[in-house]
């Protein structure tokens, strides 16, 4: 798991753009304005009350859009932002939809929180303990009996998290790929996991059919942006996410939150 926790983190959580984490700026040329208001929005106020499941989502508002060319220095790769299409309010409706009658609640982190995750060298980098060290950090503001955090990954071919791929054959691959994993709010324990699935597949199936190795839609050439930054503009594109992710989670996340948090040894 941990090559999957690095590439995690490297594309969902430390992209230098997209909306997600920019790099922290020089002390030497950023001089603090008395005065002048946080350039940073704070975190949206966390809910009173009880809470059974924290939701921590990095879905996020990066998407990736990548073209693969006949030699691998002739790829590209760029990123554009999409926070219009609410893919972190999803994630949280999807759990609160797998887990009828529990207090759900999401949990919030601010651009600059990830920022300073960035510039403490064990954060963020290259294991699982990584990303439960922020979770725990998160913790730390609401009490939960369990958190889900639900992080972009990898399936079997070269596309990562939530974006678009277009093959030197022509072929356009639209990909979701989720990882869920649920900690014991108390312990920290991981108690489940999984990718997130559209499918019953089994691996021999998936090797056979699964073309990505994770929830894909396949579109015309067409469809492919001709700048990153229309992607955003297109609801074809928003709406096939918004699918997958829907599917996925819906399909996934029951089964994960069938497993209780275990009781405190009286």
């Amino acid at each position: 798991m941990n090559l999957l926790a690095a590439a995690l983190v490297s594309y969902a959580l430390l992209s230098p753009t997209g909306g997600q984490v920019q790099p922290a700026p020089n002390p030497e040329v950023a001089k603090p304005a008395a005065r002048k208001p946080a350039t940073v929005a704070p975190a949206k106020p966390v809910e009173s009350g009880p809470c059974q499941i924290g939701v921590i989502s990095f879905a996020g508002d990066l998407f990736w859009v990548e073209k693969y060319g006949a030699l691998k220095f002739l790829n590209t790769y760029a990123q554009t932002s999409v926070a219009a299409w609410g893919l972190d309010e999803l994630v949280v409706s999807r759990v609160r939809a797998a887990a009828p009658g529990s207090s759900v609640r999401g949990i919030p982190y601010t651009r600059q929180e990830l920022d300073e995750g960035r510039r403490q060298r064990s954060v963020f980098r290259d294991s699982d303990g990584n990303v439960l060290r922020f979770v725990q950090y998160l913790a730390g503001r609401t009490r939960c009996e369990r958190y889900v955090t639900v992080l972009r990954h990898g399936g079997t071919q070269r596309e990562f998290g939530i974006g678009i791929s277009h093959h030197l054959d022509a072929r356009v691959f639209l990909f979701a790929m989720m990882f869920v994993r649920v900690y014991d709010g108390r312990t920290f324990e991981i108690i489940s996991e999984a990718p997130a699935r559209e499918d019953d597949y089994s691996a021999l199936q998936r090797a056979l059919h699964d073309e990505l190795g994770g929830p894909y839609r396949k579109l015309d050439a067409a469809m492919f942006p001709a700048k990153p930054a229309d992607a955003a503009k297109n609801p074809v594109l928003r709406d096939g996410v918004r699918d997958m992710l829907t599917k996925s989670l819906d399909k996934t996340l029951p089964a994960l939150l069938r497993r209780q948090v275990r009781s405190p040894e009286r």
